[in-house]
């Protein structure tokens, strides 16, 4: 095991004072020196092109590691040591090295789950010509409750929730289904098999987008690009999410393309009506009863063209069955009623009046107007 040194953040006071000044210098958060227009070219190809993304077939894999100490300890610094084996299509199992570390803040709770949420680093160096080639720090994300099949049903619908946005904007996280046993080195934990998902890292998304990841405290509203924020806000309604934030950047990255725009981009779904997790609630800034219930929680945003983007909406919505489909292991009563739960957003962007006093009445003023 080794400790790792937490990721330094800028502080709220500076990050506000940043973020007024940002427009007049979109240079002052970039890589020093920025990488040229061919190595922006060079790492997206590579971003794209990434073995692990290339498919949507569920990768099987063994995770064998101290199992046990981490759903125990639930160490967020510490990593232990093990190994990740593969199946290769019909080629022999693959073995490549991995730390594992626990990570979230809600989901890595003892009191409101018995198995945290991991991720998993990979050395580059010894990945290459592997279905990991090009990876790096890969989220995983488990079943809360490791013994609950409503729980893996959690996971398959908080992974169709990722893949819904894919189809919205490249802005998003890639996401590749696993069929993972985990295997206790110290034989303390009996060993089983799951459903979960890996979660593309933040600097693959922004190569793979010729961006920049930034790491602000919280940005003022207005600095963001007006069509991506509106896109993520009406994708959080659609879901029924209300557990994000654009400005504060809770369960929200940001991302600066190479022509200075700012790119929300969300992820953790799991809080979401879609998904309806026993233990999800909404935040108790928000009046709404229950997650199911829907709530727009984006800024008001005068110029974004609302005909273009509902038509935008509307292009995905005969794919999302098939979609829903695709997964195996969802039961078909989820299945129906997350399609059913999408419905109801439906009716509201193709009716211009209650578009009107769900979203543009509901949306919220930019702090300082």
């Amino acid at each position: 095991m080794r400790r790792r040194p937490t990721r330094p953040r800028i502080g709220p006071a500076a990050a506000w004072a940043l973020a007024w000044s940002v427009t007049a210098a979109p240079g002052v958060l970039a890589q020093d020196p920025p990488p040229t227009p061919e190595e922006r070219e060079a790492l997206a190809a590579a971003a794209e092109a990434a073995p692990l993304f290339a498919t949507d077939a569920p990768l099987v894999m063994t995770l064998t590691t101290r199992i046990d100490w981490l759903r125990d300890d639930r160490p967020d610094e510490e990593e232990a040591d093990g190994t990740i084996t593969y199946l290769d299509g019909d080629a022999a199992p693959v073995t490549v090295d991995v730390e594992v570390r626990t990570r979230g803040n809600f989901r890595r709770s003892k009191r409101n789950c018995n198995f945290p949420p991991l991720r998993l680093d990979l050395p580059r160096s010894r990945v290459e010509g592997t279905v990991f080639a090009g990876q790096n720090r890969l989220k995983l994300v488990t079943p809360c409750h490791d013994s609950r099949d409503d729980y893996q049903q959690y996971v398959l619908k908080e992974y169709l929730a990722y893949r819904v946005l894919q189809l919205l904007t490249p802005f998003s996280f890639r996401v590749r289904l696993v069929d993972i046993t985990y295997v206790d080195v110290e034989d303390e934990y009996e060993t089983r098999t799951k459903t979960g998902f890996l979660i593309e890292s933040d600097e693959a998304m922004a190569h793979r987008n010729g961006g920049t990841m930034m790491d602000l405290a919280q940005l003022h509203p207005a600095h963001a690009d007006d069509r991506q924020s509106w896109v993520v806000a009406l994708f959080q309604y659609m879901i029924g999410n209300t557990d994000w934030s654009g400005a504060f950047f809770h369960n929200v990255e940001l991302v600066r393309t190479v022509d200075g725009r700012y790119m929300p981009v969300p992820y953790d779904f799991d809080f979401s009506g879609l998904v309806n997790a026993r233990y999800a609630t909404p935040p108790p800034q928000v009046n709404i009863r229950n997650v199911r219930q829907r709530a727009f929680r984006g800024f008001c945003r005068p110029t974004v063209d609302h005909a273009d983007l509902a038509r935008q909406f509307q292009s995905i919505r005969d794919e999302l069955g098939p979609l829903f489909g695709t997964v195996a292991g969802l039961e078909d009563r989820e299945l129906e009623r997350g399609l059913e739960y999408l419905d109801e957003f439906w009716e509201v962007l193709e009716d211009q009046g209650k578009y009107e006093r769900e979203i543009l009445r509901e949306c919220r003023e930019m702090p300082g107007d």
